[in-house]
């Protein structure tokens, strides 16, 4: 396929790489400038192939850099240059992928290197990218954007599995280093979002020598080419970036792809700039809503992203900015995020796992029991949508017209449901039994960061409403994060925003053959993944949607999910912050900030 032809089925054009810099101009990043920012859940790691939670890939982005990134403000998203010279060159009808990367780009010092400057080059990327199909890298939660994809990559994989050990030296025809800075990655058929996927926070360059260095510890020491290294962390609490003093620095020019537009206002704050401008980011993680708005409000942080619902709807009206807060100067921002939230099955598990018929009528009832309507307007205080599928608005294949035919209220069609399939109450206690009148209680795993009570109680109510015993057990989000990788659950709260705005990317999550860190419900249909591998080579086409509305309607039929929400989801930043903007991959961009120093301190004394 021409090279012209691929970037148009991608909604992809041409753009203006940004420029690179002297390593003088770092003098940009001003070491006095701080920004205060927050996590509403606390991370979990700083190894991009370790980890796939979102607060991990918000401190990875700006640490480890992938070969192509998205311009910080088009919309629609477009991809442009990051560590590559260009986007890459398409061969062999979109099997190959060459790339070339920018010469002078250093790694952030580290003992690892033995005091030399550590330059970024093409194995790092084949080294990188071979990690994260490494089951030994936590089981590899990001192996679905590469395995069954590259050529010979599959085969060193399974290799691994039968000798404990994955051989990194083995070379393989998929991924290569033609020269220092060349890069070429072959695959076994077409793949319509392999750009995107070399954009991914996931797909970030490590150096092998750090990692030999500290082995199982390297989540604690990231070291990487980007705008910033991690100065300090105490896990779970609080995190300080410091400006890397190896960083190139960047200037932004706008893309010049066709269809795309940006926001001139925003452009005029980045013209003339060398970027990153702050030199320290501080980010403490507040688990309380209330907590958050407080800390924002008392001018204790600077930007509060992903603000809780009741905020929400305090600030604003229908998207709106109230005028008492225009007053303060705040900047606003609200967007349909490309996100999901679920509550999901574990497929495997005895009681509530399994394809059997009266497994399948269990889940359908719990999820006839689930009052979707009224999470949306309780719990969400109508900051969301609901959610029809498995995919998420602002990407390919998305389509607001669908609609779950099986996704009603109804706890009357669930009772009658398990009264046909055998679930009585055998002992005349209130609550049913299982088919042979074995025990049923079904225990629900969700974070303890958090107020949850009205979720609590809403799940409470529906399981009452079908006679099942429930109960919820918390703990805090990186080690529910675990549990759910590892299988160790029978049902939990799930959501997933876009690592690339493709449905694909939101399919994987229930393909058979990620059972595990990836697929956590352990979802296996045949059907399903048939329809998942012709839609993952397959460029966006309305026969390509179709397909993806009958993984829909399988995925409404065996019920491995209960759908909840699509968020509509709130930004704020206070009146000193340059720069502000929430970008539809979810990643804070930290580099773009920049703060009117003079601003913020005539408005702190105004306290």
């Amino acid at each position: 396929m021409k090279l012209t032809k691929l970037k148009r089925v991608l909604g992809i054009a041409l753009a203006l790489p940004l420029a690179a810099i002297s390593v003088e101009a770092l003098a940009a990043a001003d070491m006095n400038k701080v920004l205060r920012y927050y996590f509403e859940a606390p991370e979990s790691g700083f190894d991009p192939a370790k980890y796939s939670d979102h607060y991990s890939g918000e401190i990875n982005s700006s640490i480890f850099e992938s070969l192509l990134d998205y311009d910080y403000l088009a919309e629609p998203m477009t991809l442009v240059p990051n560590t590559a010279e260009a986007l890459p060159t398409v061969l062999d009808e979109g099997k190959t992928f060459i790339y070339k990367i920018r010469p002078g780009i250093f790694f952030a010092d580290d003992p690892a290197f033995g005091g030399k400057k550590r330059e970024l080059v093409a194995q790092d990327y084949v080294y990188s990218y071979q990690r994260l199909v490494d089951p030994a890298n936590r089981g590899a939660p990001w192996d679905f954007m590469l395995k069954g994809k590259i050529v010979g990559l599959d085969e060193k994989l399974e290799e691994a599995k039968k000798t404990g050990k994955f051989d990194y030296d083995k070379p393989i025809e998929g991924l290569k280093a033609l020269d220092r800075y060349t890069l070429q990655i072959k695959l076994k058929r077409p793949d319509y979002n392999m750009m995107y996927i070399t954009a991914a926070v996931a797909t970030g360059a490590v150096a092998r020598e750090v990692i030999t260095k500290y082995g199982e510890d390297s989540e604690a020491h990231p070291v990487g080419t980007g705008p910033y290294r991690v100065k300090s962390w105490q896990r779970r609490n609080r995190i300080i970036l410091e400006a890397n003093p190896n960083y190139r620095g960047k200037t932004y020019t706008p893309t010049t792809a066709p269809g795309a537009e940006v926001d001139q206002r925003l452009v005029k704050e980045l013209a003339g700039k060398t970027f990153p401008r702050i030199g320290i980011i501080d980010i403490k993680v507040i688990n309380q809503p209330q907590a958050a708005w407080l800390a924002f409000e008392s001018k204790e942080i600077d930007m509060l992203p992903r603000m809780g619902a009741s905020y929400g709807n305090l600030v604003a009206k229908n998207g709106v900015l109230k005028p008492e807060y225009v007053k303060r100067g705040y900047q606003y921002m609200r967007e349909s995020e490309a996100y999901i939230g679920y509550y999901q099955f574990n497929m495997d598990d005895p009681v509530v796992g399994g394809y059997e018929l009266p497994k399948i009528a269990l889940r359908r009832a719990i999820a006839l029991s689930y009052d979707q309507a009224k999470s949306i307007a309780v719990v969400r205080l109508n900051q969301a949508t609901a959610a029809q599928s498995p995919l998420a608005p602002q990407i390919n294949g998305y389509d607001p017209n669908f609609k779950n035919v099986l996704g009603r209220h109804s706890p009357a069609h669930g009772n009658a449901m398990l009264d046909l399939f055998g679930y009585k109450d055998c002992d005349n206690d209130g609550w049913r039994e299982q088919p042979g009148c074995k025990p049923l209680k079904i225990s629900f795993m969700m974070s303890s960061g958090k107020d949850s009570r009205a979720t609590e109680e809403l799940l409470q109510k529906g399981f009452d409403s079908i006679k099942i015993r429930f109960e919820v057990v918390k703990m805090n989000f990186s080690d529910m994060l675990k549990n759910r990788q590892n299988g160790q659950y029978q049902m939990a709260e799930g959501a997933w925003g876009q690592d690339y705005p493709d449905a694909e990317n939101f399919m994987q999550l229930l393909y058979g053959p990620n059972a595990g860190p990836v697929n956590e419900a352990r979802f296996r249909n045949k059907d399903f993944d048939k329809l998942y591998e012709d839609i993952a080579t397959s460029p966006p086409s309305p026969e390509r949607n179709e397909k993806l509305r009958q993984m829909s309607r399988i995925v409404a039929a065996y019920v491995p999910w209960i759908y909840d929400n699509n968020l509509l989801r709130s930004h704020l930043a206070h009146s000193w912050m340059r720069g502000f903007r929430v970008h539809p991959i979810n990643m804070p961009y930290f580099m773009y900030l920049d703060i009117d120093e003079e601003q913020r301190k005539a408005s702190m004394q105004k306290k």
